[in-house]
């Protein structure tokens, strides 16, 4: 019996070093979320991949680099390990009589500030304690493995069988340094960005190939100084001057005071936010959820999103009759997206 308990907490240690390495890319990054030695992270995967019968990751120098089976088993285990994690917290809500938290995941570049920002609305108004996940599009997210109740994304997301209702649209914008040249136009040229130094999203990223067709049809193409997988990094790289990009508004809101300008496009490019919800699970507070987020996304983005008020009524439409209740007071989301005051524009 002892014995058998022993082998499961090896087991589980060896599928916390895994998932560490997913997160920090190295065996040696691993050790400061783990509290191992490297050649202690290395023996676990070694063992882990042994007991598996499978290779979860190629090695490219220091580099470990999840297989497509090493994604696929994450896949599996991350929201496993995650209720694990939260059991003691889980627990201590059962002893105060408190209710589960709301668990809440988005895409990263939507944990940077429309998340957070719709997050403290609702913590602030109803003290909804939360639950706040990393969504990761290569890994995708199940209805059949994950507690998630509601999910903030860019559509389309096929890595899910989650129902999806569209919210919101919003054209992208040019980021540039305060006090550049091009701060002077209301609309930018998307020939006269590709001129600058620029820092560019990697190709595996949802927008770059949005944006590279763009420069292509208009005939000149973007030879990017930087590249990054991260828009929250793009736009930092813009606040320290070293060139300008092309943003998600609502991720650039957040560096305004970092002396980040947006600016509109000529040629619009747009990106669809939506919902992942599981329509047997959602109840009030996923719609109250949701109901912030709207709010939020249309504070912090003004006149570059455009709001979709019918998202409760499609959402309203999938949940089941218990919950129905739950969208009476949504408010005239019409009225609120058709005002933006001119302090909101970027």
């Amino acid at each position: 019996m002892f014995e058998w308990m022993e082998m499961m907490e090896i087991r589980l240690e060896w599928l916390r070093a895994f998932r560490a390495i997913m997160q920090t890319g190295t065996a040696t990054g691993a050790t400061a979320l783990v509290f191992r030695t490297q050649p202690q992270v290395s023996r676990m995967i070694s063992g882990l991949e042994s007991s598996l019968g499978f290779q979860l990751f190629t090695r490219e120098g220091r580099r470990l680099i999840p297989t497509a089976d090493g994604l696929r088993f994450y896949s599996h285990i991350e929201p496993l390990l995650a209720n694990f994690d939260r059991l003691s917290g889980f627990a201590e809500d059962i002893k105060e009589k408190r209710g589960r938290p709301l668990v809440v995941a988005a895409e990263p570049f939507l944990l940077a500030h429309l998340v957070p920002s719709s997050v403290e609305r609702m913590h602030r108004a109803e003290g909804t304690h939360f639950a706040i996940d990393l969504c990761v599009r290569e890994v995708g997210l199940w209805v059949s493995r994950s507690n998630v109740d509601i999910a903030i994304v860019a559509l389309p997301f096929t890595q899910t069988d989650l129902e999806q209702f569209s919210f919101a649209e919003v054209e992208l914008v040019a980021t540039l340094p305060e006090g550049h040249p091009l701060c002077d136009n209301e609309v930018i040229d998307i020939t006269d960005l590709a001129a600058q130094p620029f820092i560019a999203l990697r190709q595996t990223t949802l927008l770059r190939s949005q944006i590279d067709m763009a420069a292509v049809r208009l005939g000149k193409p973007f030879r990017p100084i930087m590249e990054t997988g991260s828009g929250a990094t793009a736009c930092e790289l813009v606040a320290r001057g070293i060139g300008v990009s092309i943003s998600d508004p609502v991720l650039a809101s957040a560096y305004r005071e970092r002396g980040v300008v947006a600016r509109r496009l000529s040629m619009p490019l747009k990106v669809t936010y939506g919902f992942l919800v599981n329509p047997a699970a959602a109840g009030a507070q996923v719609v109250q959820m949701a109901r912030h987020v709207l709010e939020t996304a249309a504070s912090l983005a003004g006149d570059f999103v455009s709001i979709q008020p019918s998202v409760f009524e499609r959402m309203s439409g999938a949940l089941s009759d218990r919950n129905r209740s739950a969208t009476d007071d949504v408010v005239n989301w019409e009225s609120m997206s058709n005002h933006h005051g001119n302090d909101e524009k970027q």
